[in-house]
C-alpha cells in the first residue's frame, strides 16, 4: 500500500498452506497469522481502514476457530459481531449491547459443528493483505467477511438470538445491572 509497488506475501520459508483458513504458501498457521498481524498493523495505522478492522477480526476468527473461538464466548463474540455487521449494522448502540452482554456470565455454548477447513470461506487474509489500495482492501474486507459469515451459515439463527437478547437485555447478561 506503499510507494514501493503492490504488496507481496513475504517470504514464508516455507510454501505449507494455512492448515485452518486453506491460504496458499504463507508457511502454514504461523505464516498465515503474521499476515493477519501485518493487516490488523495496517488498519490500526490508517483511519480509512480502520473502518472494517472489526469485520476483518472477526472474518479471521471465524476461519482459525481453533485459534481464535477456543471458549464459547469467544465463539458468541464473533458470531454475534459477525451477524451484527452483515446484518443489523443500522442500530450503532449494537456493539456496545454485546460488549456489556459478553462481559457477563451469560450461559453460552459453544457453536458445533464448526464448518472444516478449507470450508470457511473462499478469500482468505493473503486477499486482504494484497490489496494495491485502501479502497480496494475495505471492499475486499467485506467481500471476505461475507464468505465467511455464509460459511457459518449453520449457525446464523442462533447467532441472531444471542444478537436479540443482547439487545433485548441492553447488554445486561441477566437483565439487571450494568455494571460498573
Amino acid at each position: 500500500m506503499g510507494s514501493e509497488g503492490p504488496p507481496r506475501v513475504p517470504d514464508s520459508g516455507g510454501s505449507a498452506a494455512c492448515p485452518h483458513c486453506g491460504a496458499c504458501e504463507v508457511g502454514g498457521a504461523e505464516g498465515c497469522n503474521d499476515l493477519f498481524q501485518e493487516v490488523v498493523g495496517r488498519e490500526f495505522g490508517r483511519p480509512e481502514l480502520f473502518q472494517v478492522h472489526r469485520l476483518t477480526v472477526d472474518a479471521y476468527s471465524l476461519q482459525h476457530p481453533d485459534q481464535y473461538m477456543k471458549s464459547a464466548k469467544s465463539a458468541v463474540a464473533h458470531l454475534t459481531g459477525m451477524c451484527w455487521a452483515m446484518e443489523d449494522q443500522e442500530d450503532p448502540s449494537v456493539s456496545m449491547a454485546l460488549s456489556r452482554f459478553l462481559d457477563g456470565t451469560p450461559a453460552l455454548a459453544k457453536p458445533f459443528p464448526i464448518p472444516p477447513p478449507g470450508r470457511r470461506g473462499s478469500m482468505t487474509i493473503v486477499d486482504i493483505f494484497l490489496a494495491p489500495d485502501s479502497a480496494a482492501h475495505v471492499k475486499r474486507v467485506r467481500e471476505w467477511a461475507r464468505g465467511a459469515w455464509e460459511a457459518w451459515s449453520e449457525h446464523h439463527a442462533q447467532a441472531r438470538l444471542w444478537l436479540e437478547a443482547a439487545k433485548r437485555t441492553g447488554g445486561s447478561p441477566k437483565g439487571g445491572r450494568r455494571g460498573g
